[in-house]
């Protein structure tokens, strides 16, 4: 072998290094999250211009994290499902009947089950009051994952189902009343602060951390992208598609009770009409922050900044003087504007990561002898 030779070979055998991406190369890889990062930035100025005098005081600033606080446990959970290539329907209701079933138990009314009459356990007992209504949220993401993993039942269909057992159980069992006895947890949760920054906040703020550390950081969150990325080519990869789902079901409704009980405190009272409000803001904010309804794309940080919008904008809207009837109006052209962008950065951030999956693999192949066309071989 001559020296050329060898140093041809040496040079294919190392390997390729690759430049450091330039800013522009981040800001297409990561457009999902810049460009709501972005719409954040710019709809908070607006407002500033808009209402300089209320929109930036320090009590306007707390309304509007305590808001979106709520929304938070919710969103987190529509996160797991939207990740997963799923929809679930039933989350706001599954709060409100976690939240309904708690204080009724908890302030000692019975609690009628059909065909077992009156259940009246956990009388002011904060732990089995807690427990029940997290047991609850269990069984209903077991019913959903199961309708949806094992009996292929579309997640639309299904958790529309499910919504409607929560909304009727919770009607059922309040009998239209309004509870004010609530659990002592619940109040401090959802309705001190600590400090200056309210108790809301930092629970929210707890759950957002925890639910980033798991996709991000665990085998868990890895199956969760790879089922909604590719669900043949995970279940070739040996992960149990129909296991991750029904987990994930599981984890977004025992998400949403939780977040049920702490909107009691944060309300003030517990009533089955409540969670109305909850169910469009929750999706509309897991979307505006750039996760894929298609799955595989996003994640907490996404969902983050899209609370964040989310917030702003409905606050915002209140600070600045429009007409009442706008307001909705408003509202929905600029969420309608933001999933528009969010879209086109998806496809933008594909593109760039297409591309950088291409380039080494052409390097590789300029850089390799085996490359080299047949005509400059030496004939035998």
């Amino acid at each position: 072998m001559t020296g050329s030779e060898s140093e041809l070979v040496a040079q294919s055998a190392a390997p390729t290094r690759r430049a450091p991406p330039s800013i522009r190369d981040w800001l297409q890889r990561n457009a999902t999250l810049v460009a709501p990062t972005v719409a954040l930035i710019g709809l908070s100025a607006l407002f500033v211009v808009l209402a300089p005098n209320t929109f930036l005081t320090p009590g306007n600033i707390r309304n509007i994290l305590s808001q979106t606080s709520v929304l938070a446990f919710l969103a987190t959970g529509v996160t797991f499902i939207l990740l997963v290539g799923e929809i679930d329907l039933s989350v706001a209701n599954v709060a409100v009947l976690s939240g309904v079933m708690s204080a009724l138990m908890f302030s000692g009314i019975p609690i009628t089950i059909p065909l077992l009459g009156g259940l009246n356990i956990g009388a002011h007992n904060e732990a089995v009051s807690i427990a029940a209504a997290l047991v609850l949220g269990v069984v209903m993401g077991v019913l959903s994952g199961t309708l949806v993993a094992r009996l292929k039942v579309p997640s639309f269909i299904a958790t529309l189902g499910v919504m409607m057992l929560a909304d009727g159980l919770s009607y059922y069992w309040s009998q239209g009343r309004i509870i004010y006895d609530l659990m002592p947890v619940a109040t401090a949760l959802g309705g001190t602060s600590w400090g200056p920054i309210p108790a809301i906040v930092l629970s929210a703020a707890a759950v957002l951390v925890l639910a980033h550390i798991v996709l991000s950081r665990t085998r868990f969150g890895r199956y969760i992208y790879m089922t909604g990325a590719n669900r043949a080519a995970a279940e070739l990869a040996g992960v149990s598609t129909r296991r991750v789902l029904l987990q994930v079901f599981v984890v977004s409704a025992v998400l949403s009770s939780i977040g049920g009980i702490i909107n009691v405190g944060y309300l003030g009272s517990a009533e089955a009409r409540t969670g109305d409000e909850l169910l469009l803001p929750a999706i509309a904010a897991v979307v505006l922050g750039g996760t894929s309804v298609f799955g595989g794309r996003g994640g907490i940080a996404n969902t983050t900044v899209g609370l964040l919008l989310y917030g702003v904008l409905n606050n915002g809207l209140d600070q600045v003087q429009m007409d009442i009837y706008l307001k909705p109006f408003a509202r929905g052209a600029f969420l309608l504007v933001a999933i528009v962008f969010n879209i086109a950065a998806l496809g933008i951030a594909s593109r760039s990561r297409a591309r950088l999956v291409k380039e080494p693999d052409d390097v590789g192949k300029r850089a390799s002898p085996s490359a080299a066309p047949a005509e400059v071989e030496n004939p035998k």
